[in-house]
């Protein structure tokens, strides 16, 4: 595989969105391309005038013999023709050995999946049982708890949906908080052990462990102003369970 870069400057605004226009309609023929394996095309944040469309090839040979010898390149090039002589760079490259690790897609693959989850539940529990501080709010804790915590956290970070299917979703879970009146006290001593937990039992990432807090964070939260109400009170609705991904763009609940 080989990556070619195209660099465009074109400082007109209205040019620009026609340009833009102009590589949309282009990307048909790169869609049907074989030797065409992906496409994008950025622009500058700080330059705005400036461009860069990043197509990945199966080889220069097969970009130069087959794409631009073959049927598909004609119409290509007729879109794209108007903005030839806005082009600054256009040369291929190759990846070297420099290069990020693979991210997993959810965080339940990158915390270690339900096992990890679960040994994070029971060591955090462990520690919250012996808290002066947090042992009076889970005076009537029982060992399923553990487990209802591993496979809620399992489906709140991408995997199976079990806790819906079976434990009652994300209204069960907001009813067990119900009449806890938990303190703000209360809530931090159990950020900090958790984050005790989350040091010891799941991988030395700090962006997936700074994204796991982050969600300790959001949920502590929720259940404390619930644990406000009475026991019993109507909760109404809360929706479906959320879901909670790799990036923070304000709709954590559904990322």
């Amino acid at each position: 595989m080989t990556t070619e870069y195209i660099r465009y400057r074109i400082a007109d605004p209205e040019r620009r969105a026609a340009f833009e226009k102009a590589y949309a309609a282009a990307a048909e023929q790169l869609d049907a391309a074989p030797e065409c394996l992906g496409y994008d095309l950025a622009q500058g944040v700080e330059e705005p005038e400036r461009y860069i469309l990043r197509i990945e090839w199966t080889s220069v040979e097969d970009h130069l013999k087959g794409f631009r010898g073959g049927p598909l390149f004609g119409d290509f090039l007729d879109r794209v023709r108007p903005y030839i002589d806005d082009i600054e760079e256009m040369k291929h490259y190759a990846r070297t050995a420099v290069a990020s690790a693979p991210r997993a897609a959810t965080l339940y693959e990158a915390v270690g999946g339900i096992g990890a989850l679960r040994r994070l539940s029971d060591t955090f529990y462990a520690a919250v049982l012996a808290d002066p501080v947090l042992a009076p709010v889970f005076a009537h804790f029982t060992p399923e708890h553990r487990e209802h915590v591993a496979v809620w956290l399992a489906e709140v970070f991408g995997g199976p949906a079990d806790f819906t299917a079976t434990a009652g979703g994300h209204q069960g879970l907001l009813r067990a908080h119900l009449g806890l009146a938990v303190t703000d006290e209360q809530r931090l001593r159990w950020l900090e052990l958790m984050s005790g937990a989350v040091d010891r039992e799941l991988p030395p990432d700090p962006a997936l462990r700074r994204r796991v807090m982050e969600y300790f964070d959001w949920g502590t939260r929720i259940a404390q102003d619930v644990s406000r109400q009475p026991d019993g009170a109507d909760l109404g609705e809360p929706g479906a369970t959320p879901r909670w991904g790799w990036e923070k763009d304000g709709g954590n609940e559904t990322a």
